[in-house]
């Protein structure tokens, strides 16, 4: 009785007993040998989140910005492309007018050459005048008088050779493309000789070192200095053809006939004269 009473025991027993839980099985093929199984790394925070997309944010900005400014700066160097090259095609027709007159003496304020030539001549000219010996006589009170002026003479060449040199080195530096450096030099020229011989010629080579810099206002007041200041002045149509040149590229037709009409009016049978022309039929063909 109690060997049975104790096997149904051991039978209720075995029964209520909880089954133990199983390993996991873990698939080991994809692992090499020795190696072990890579931890999961933990989900990203929402913070985390949404400094990511901050910074993505602020990065696609900066980009945006670097991307207008290569492109404005794309724009500047395709303008001053055609700044130079309009300037350039400027001396090139200049030269063309030249070699069409067959060897005319008119002097052509846009080929550097021919500028510095006139300037050469002058200046020797001077100093033949200045170098012509006094003859002696007999101290006399009018001989005495007509006589005294010459000892200040080499002092007036000495001056002339100084702005001579300034106005070269100017130039110089000018056709060589140190723009700001001419500025600089044409405009203390014009300060130590307001009424120089060379004071015309670098108020106007001042306003080309303007236009080329593309500082249009300052290029407009050089220019409108030559006309108004020295209307004497050789450089006179190319200054009112310059004044026209620029008001064409401001697209203002009216201003630039009024110039260019006035290099042909006033200034027929010159080089100016007929650049002018060419570019007043341009404006014919832009009007609608």
């Amino acid at each position: 009785m109690k060997a049975r009473f104790f096997m149904v025991l051991c039978a209720c027993s075995t029964a209520c007993a909880e089954p133990l839980p199983l390993p996991p099985v873990v698939d080991t093929s994809v692992y090499p040998a020795g190696t072990a199984r890579p931890a999961r790394s933990p989900a990203p925070s929402a913070n985390t989140l949404y400094e990511i997309m901050g910074r993505l944010e602020q990065l696609q900005a900066e980009m945006q910005q670097l991307t207008g400014k290569v492109e404005e700066q794309a724009y500047q160097i395709s303008e001053l492309k055609k700044r130079q090259n309009t300037m350039y095609s400027d001396f090139d027709e200049r030269l063309q007018v030249i070699e069409s007159k067959n060897g005319t003496d008119q002097p052509v304020a846009g080929a550097p050459q021919e500028q510095v030539q006139p300037a050469e001549t002058e200046a020797k000219e001077i100093k033949k005048q200045v170098t012509v010996p006094v003859p002696v006589a007999v101290p006399a009170p009018a001989p005495a008088n007509k006589q005294a002026a010459p000892p200040a003479e080499p002092e007036a060449a000495q001056a002339t050779e100084s702005e001579k040199q300034a106005y070269q080195q100017a130039y110089d530096a000018l056709r060589n493309g140190h723009t700001n450096q001419s500025i600089t030099e044409f405009n203390a020229l014009l300060v130590k000789y307001p009424a120089g011989q060379y004071a015309n010629n670098a108020q106007y080579w001042l306003g080309e070192a303007y236009r080329v810099n593309q500082n249009i206002d300052s290029a407009r007041s050089a220019f409108t200095k030559v006309v108004e200041n020295y209307p004497g002045s050789a450089k006179v149509p190319d200054a009112l053809l310059k004044l026209g040149y620029i008001e064409y590229d401001l697209k203002n037709w009216a201003r630039a006939k009024e110039y260019l009409t006035r290099v042909t009016v006033e200034f027929p049978g010159s080089s100016a004269a007929h650049l002018a022309s060419r570019k007043l039929l341009l404006i014919d063909d832009l009007k609608p």
